[in-house]
């Protein structure tokens, strides 16, 4: 299951930063986490919206909190794993 924290989205006219959170690595990398990110900016009124950075896959814990640690593994397994979108306005 893939998701959109919308309490980590902040936006401007023309761009969206968004955070998607998941169970695994490999379904954050599916296509339809593009579909579902540009939905969700042209939601916020995002005009013609694209993605223009996708950022790598990193673990969080069940606080939801991210550290070096963690992603090294010396901190136990990750409770799910988010990727941060940068997605921009058309022309």
């Amino acid at each position: 299951m893939v998701s959109i924290l919308n309490e980590l989205t902040r936006s401007s006219p023309s761009r969206v930063e968004l955070t998607v959170e998941g169970d695994g690595i490999e379904a954050l990398f599916d296509v339809s986490v593009s579909h579902l990110v540009i939905s969700k900016a042209a939601e916020t009124g995002l005009y013609r919206p694209g993605i223009s950075n996708a950022g790598g896959v990193y673990p969080v814990d069940a606080d939801g909190k991210t550290d070096d640690d963690l992603m090294l593994g010396k901190r136990g397994a990750a409770s799910k794993y988010r990727r941060d979108f940068v997605v921009l306005a058309g022309i």
